[in-house]
């Protein structure tokens, strides 16, 4: 099987919804980490919602789905510090893997903005009045197969410079513990390891890319940004 159709009697994005979501209920077994979020299913972002479908099952169904990534960092001096959260134990997804401070995906019906100020209060323990100055940086493709699971998601990736005097504190349940690490040995822990969830490399290169810990003298310079720009933000 190729493709799959919808019935031509779904005529409404309620309708369409309702009945994705009563396959999904049938398939819960197969399809690990439900979690009751919605994700919408547009021809590219910003356009039209056609249904909304829960958020594991995007992948087994090859949806394009959309998340926000922040690099919350420290200024000391002249040196700079990322803030790293280690995903709990008991998370169904990359259990005890190393993570972005703040991260998520994006559910139906909230801005970007919004979204990274909600995931930092529940995430870090970052007030409002902090969060609100994440700025949006840009924004990074990739594709994983892995299985029957086809990702093809787009990260909004965002900046926030943090008090030097800030410590985050986790409100949701799902991150053990939080370190603050010199920039390049985060870039190391990416270079040597596997420790980082996948997606989290990506935006911590951009990261190093923007802020010139990569520069044009470093070897692999043109093919690692190529790589890095290369995918498909639609």
């Amino acid at each position: 099987m190729e493709h799959v159709c919808l019935h031509s009697l779904l005529r409404t994005p309620e309708d369409r919804t309702h009945a994705i979501g009563s396959v999904i209920k049938r398939l819960g077994e197969i399809i690990p980490g439900i979690r009751n979020e919605l994700y919408p299913v547009t021809s590219s972002f910003g356009m039209p919602v056609y249904f909304s479908l829960e958020r594991a099952a995007a992948p087994y169904f090859g949806i394009k789905a959309y998340g926000v990534h922040m690099n919350g960092y420290v200024e000391k001096g002249d040196q700079k510090f990322l803030w790293i959260g280690k995903r709990s134990d008991v998370k169904q997804t990359y259990p005890g893997m190393l993570d972005h401070l703040v991260a998520g995906g994006l559910p139906y019906g909230i801005s970007c903005k919004e979204n990274i100020i909600k995931e930092c209060g529940e995430e870090a323990g970052i007030p409002r009045s902090i969060s609100t100055n994440a700025t949006s940086v840009g924004a990074i493709s990739y594709m994983d197969i892995e299985g029957f699971r086809y990702k093809r998601d787009v990260l909004f990736c965002y900046d926030l410079k943090l008090p030097a005097n800030f410590v985050p504190n986790n409100e949701d349940g799902e991150v053990d513990s939080f370190r603050l690490v010199p920039v390049p040995h985060a870039a190391n822990i990416i270079r040597r390891t596997e420790f980082f969830k996948p997606n989290c490399n990506l935006v911590i290169i951009d990261f190093l890319f923007r802020h010139g810990y990569i520069h044009p003298d470093c070897r692999g310079y043109l093919d690692l940004l190529q790589s890095l720009r290369s995918g498909d933000c639609s």
